[in-house]
């Protein structure tokens, strides 16, 4: 092999060995105008210049019927993808459960010829009205196991479950000052 035959394919390596994830931000959530972390988590993502695309289902969906086609044909354009959104009731809000329905079809994302979400990576960020207090054992359950769901359904079309990354307590009067200090810690989980 020639130097300069050598010195591309070691060049090549190394760009195939640091090339960024290309990352989709799956927003379920049913009202971001009145979601402060929400919009400041997505703005300083924004802020961030990474390779990351932000996808709101609630805005481009409003009638609830989605094109299926083209959300898969979206899904295949990533590495990763995060979904994001409140939980509602302990659980994800009902326009990101139908998607999950419509959109992660047998014979497309699992079954006979459904490889379509092998090897990606998908996590979870989620905010929550309430404090940290309840999300334990003793109460209403951790966020993990609140999450366990998710991460099954992940396993179950081949894809790695990355974990999750969760702003609690929303409302207190602290949420500001402790979202300022979390926003860095959402910005690294989605990127990473």
């Amino acid at each position: 092999m020639s130097s300069l035959a050598l010195l591309k394919s070691n060049f090549i390596k190394k760009y195939l060995n640091t090339k960024k994830m290309k990352t989709l931000v799956l927003l379920a959530h049913p009202n971001i105008a009145q979601s402060h972390t929400n919009k400041t988590w997505l703005e300083a993502l924004k802020n961030s210049n990474q390779n990351v695309e932000v996808h709101d289902i609630y805005s481009k969906y409003p009638d609830w019927k989605f094109n299926v086609t083209e959300e898969q044909d979206l899904l295949t354009k990533y590495d990763r993808i995060i979904l994001q959104y409140p939980f509602q009731w302990y659980n994800m809000p009902p326009l990101l459960k139908k998607w999950m329905d419509d959109v992660l079809q047998q014979g497309w994302a699992y079954g006979e010829g459904g490889n379509y979400m092998q090897g990606k990576e998908i996590g979870v960020a989620v905010t929550t009205a309430g404090v940290k207090d309840v999300y334990d054992e003793s109460h209403f359950g951790t966020v993990e196991q609140l999450l366990r769901p998710m991460e099954s359904t992940v396993k179950f079309i081949g894809s790695k479950y990355i974990g999750y990354h969760a702003f609690l307590g929303a409302y207190t009067p602290d949420a500001g000052d402790r979202l300022t200090k979390d926003t860095d810690a959402y910005v690294e989980f989605v990127t990473k």
